[in-house]
């Protein structure tokens, strides 16, 4: 009888030492999951700072394009003088063009003249 009482006694001390590591187990795993988790959020981040870099030197580049893009184009007073210029010639054309006639008007009465 003491020979199955220690069996006995044994068994209920590997079924608590079965229970602990079957426990430790369960509380690895959830850890484990816990760093997967945590390391699919860490890709995620990694994933969006890397397009945001992408998209940042791409707007970088974009920026750089458009400010050629102005150096080459004529600022607002350009704009205003060309105007102005172009303003004048339509101003002083009437003008010009009776100096014309005139001096064809003048110059015809001695073409008439001397032939």
């Amino acid at each position: 009888m003491q020979e199955r009482d220690k069996e006995v006694e044994d068994m209920k001390e590997f079924m608590t030492i079965l229970i602990g590591v079957r426990e430790t187990l369960a509380e690895q795993s959830v850890k484990l999951d816990n760093a997967l988790d945590v390391k699919h959020t860490a890709d995620e981040a990694k994933d969006t700072a890397n397009r945001a870099d992408r998209r940042s030197q791409q707007n970088a580049k974009d920026i750089e394009d458009l400010e050629e893009d102005i150096k080459e184009k004529a600022d607002q007073t350009d704009v205003e003088r060309i105007i102005k210029e172009k303003d004048n010639w339509q101003r002083n054309l009437p003008s010009w063009v009776a100096v014309i006639i005139s001096i064809i008007v003048f110059i015809s009465q001695y073409i008439t003249l001397g032939g």
